[in-house]
């Protein structure tokens, strides 16, 4: 690897030997990109980049860029080797005449009966907006900082340019031509950068909250001085203020596997794009269909909402109904939570929110740009339809009556009721969002942790409103009656016990038909159908251990410490969703990572098998001695190994479902 420097107009690189060649002219340097010398990451070095004031590169430890950051790509020779064969071959299709089967591979098939009822979607007036913002780059901003010399309160107006980049935030710069007298210079908050921002233009207004500038840096007493950082949040400022508009959130992802609406619930319609590219999709035998894209429409707090995938990596929520900004960036981040909760993976980052008067989104507004919470993309995915059906198929003889009933995407009435569910209730929401936050930690034991107090979280909510059935004495005359005679008999021991032990046993009798942690945890499960495993309470009794700070197992046990929390985490998921009213699959997540786990699947085989061989031999040499006292007490082992060492189910089927 070549690494290549610039001081001013010359270049230095460095040679296999690890020695400082140049300096060189650019001419030279292209030369020797052109040449193959260096490549498109090899580093380039610019004095005017670094804080210090190197002379030569081997004394500057700083601003190291990548070669294609500075040259053209058409300047490295692997990269004009890929031009030259895609421009032979552009003129080879140019000059053969092309065939049927190449007109069919350009030419995308339309599929009428997927279109016949699609509806229109505009993402061009949107996408245009938010590449737009604040794209005039040039604003003036008022800022208020205190003068160290008069002890005033100064506001002053600075000039301050605007950058979008790959990097999250927008990027600023303020320009002073002379440093304001100020104390702790190398702080934001010393030039008032923390307060609310106002910042103007020719053309358009924008408004910065306060505390929203991270990535501060500045040099002192360079004239000028320029404060640099980024905004966390900017909207446009529009006569509306963001009230009673229709609302839509864009949102690009970073993830590579993208779960999508449509991958877990069942479509409500189909759409056409205003933007071509979009409709069209390819396919593995090279031919590519025109069939537009499917969305979600759900109902929340009676407002109704359209959500769906774009490119694999857009992820949009449409409000379809007038509401103010701020409600509706709550819901759209209940909607991502409780897709979460399915999918394993919660959407987050930069978000880029669109108002309009229209409820086609044809006619733009506002601009609204904020950093939210950071994505969490994990394989905690508990609703799968297609591994489903590799599992329970159609030629199994119980598949008419047990599993096709089941054998379908969520409904999105009941995705609705998911969403209202969280939306309604603040504990199941703060519950979810631990699960979000389990999902994310790479630690097992804090993963176990976060779950635990979820599942403690959800199972006192749902269990409050059914407390009746779990309380040990159900009849309230009879517990009163009961509690009574306790009581009395406490009265007869007053004059022996101090008074503060007195109201210590009171209050033990006060709640004596309550229930306790462990069994309500247990039970609340069975208010709502859903069996509890062997497995299942082995997970929950390791509860009190996690929110003690204690681990279940050593910590080197990786695996099976993330086992526990995965299968705290299908639980949690299970008792929400069968709370809301959902019958069908939910896979247990710590039997599925044997199957992503080759090494401790056949660990756990060999193991089995080897213990499985030395019992059956014990069974075979008491049958070959006739001795049927022990032949009968080895059968007993093995049929004992089997039952205590056999893999849980996969799939565990939950709701209201026949057989």
């Amino acid at each position: 690897m070549y690494s290549i420097y610039l001081k001013v107009n010359k270049y230095y690189f460095i040679n296999n030997k690890k020695e400082w060649q140049g300096p060189y002219w650019l001419p030279q340097i292209l030369f020797y990109t052109l040449k193959g010398s260096i490549k498109p990451h090899t580093y380039l070095w610019h004095n005017k980049l670094v804080n210090d004031s190197s002379e030569h590169p081997s004394q500057c430890i700083y601003a190291r860029k990548k070669a294609f950051e500075f040259l053209p790509f058409w300047v490295f020779s692997s990269n004009l080797k890929i031009i030259g064969i895609n421009l032979i071959n552009r003129i080879k299709k140019g000059i053969r005449k092309k065939d049927s089967w190449e007109k069919m591979i350009r030419t995308p098939i339309e599929t009428p009966s997927i279109l016949k009822d699609a509806s229109p979607i505009y993402l061009v007036p949107s996408i245009t907006a938010i590449h737009d913002f604040a794209g005039t780059g040039e604003y003036k901003v008022k800022l208020i900082y205190k003068d160290t010399q008069t002890d005033d309160i100064k506001s002053t107006e600075f000039p301050i340019e605007l950058f979008r980049d790959k990097r999250p935030g927008i990027s600023f710069e303020v320009t002073m031509k002379e440093p304001p007298q100020i104390g702790g210079v190398l702080h934001k908050e010393s030039y008032g950068l923390h307060h609310p921002l106002f910042l103007k233009s020719k053309i358009e207004n924008i408004a910065v909250e306060k505390n929203c500038v991270f990535d501060f840096s500045t040099r002192f007493p360079y004239k000028p001085q320029i404060l640099k950082g980024r905004f966390s949040q900017a909207n446009l400022i529009v006569p509306s203020e963001y009230k009673n508009s229709y609302n839509r959130l864009m949102l690009k992802t970073e993830d590579d596997k993208l779960l999508g609406p449509l991958d877990l619930i069942e479509r409500s319609g189909s759409h056409l794009f205003d933007y071509e590219e979009f409709n069209v999709h390819p396919s593995l035998m090279g031919m590519s269909f025109r069939t537009g894209g499917g969305h979600v429409e759900i109902e929340l707090d009676k407002k109704r909402y359209r959500f769906f995938e774009v490119a694999d990596s857009l992820y949009l929520i449409d409000g379809l109904d007038l509401e103010d900004l701020e409600i509706f960036k709550q819901k759209a981040e209940t909607i991502r939570i409780a897709l979460a909760i399915i999918s394993g993976k919660f959407y987050g980052g930069e978000c880029n929110y669109i108002t309009s008067p229209t409820s086609n989104f044809t006619d733009i507004e506002g601009v609204w740009y904020e950093i939210e919470r950071g994505a969490v993309l994990s394989n905690r995915r508990v609703i799968d339809l297609q591994f489903f059906r590799t599992t329970f198929k159609e030629k199994d003889k119980d598949y008419e009556t047990r599993y096709r009933p089941i054998d379908k995407p969520v409904d999105p009435a009941l995705f609705s009721n998911l969403c209202n569910a969280l939306w309604s209730n603040e504990n199941l929401l703060h519950a979810a969002e631990l699960v979000i936050s389990g999902m994310g930690h790479s630690d097992p034991v804090q993963q176990g942790a976060l779950y635990s107090v979820a599942l403690e979280t959800l199972t006192s909510t749902l269990g409050d409103t059914s407390a009746t059935d779990l309380k040990p004495v159900n009849d309230e005359v009879v517990f009163k009656s009961l509690k009574d005679d306790f009581i009395n008999v406490l009265k007869n021991y007053e004059a022996g016990i101090s008074k503060e032990a007195h109201t210590i046993l009171q209050r033990k009798i006060e709640s004596l038909n309550t229930v306790p942690n462990q069994e309500k945890l247990v039970n609340t499960f069975g208010l709502f159908g859903i069996s509890v495993t062997d497995e299942d309470k082995e997970a929950i009794k390791n509860r009190n251990k996690y929110l003690h700070g204690r681990s279940p197992l050593k910590r080197s046990l990786k695996f099976e410490l993330t086992q526990i929390s995965q299968r705290l985490h299908t639980l949690i998921v299970a008792l929400l969703l069968k709370s809301v009213g959902y019958s069908g699959h939910i896979i247990n997540l710590d039997v599925y990572a044997y199957l992503n786990n080759e090494d401790k699947l056949f660990e756990i085989i060999s193991e089995q098998g080897n213990i499985l061989n030395k019992l059956i031999g014990e069974m075979q040499k008491a049958g070959k001695d006739q001795d049927e006292v022990n032949f009968n007490k080895a059968k007993e082992k093995i049929t004992n190994y089997l039952d205590k060492h056999k893999l849980s189910d996969v799939i565990r089927i939950i709701g209201n479902v026949s057989g």
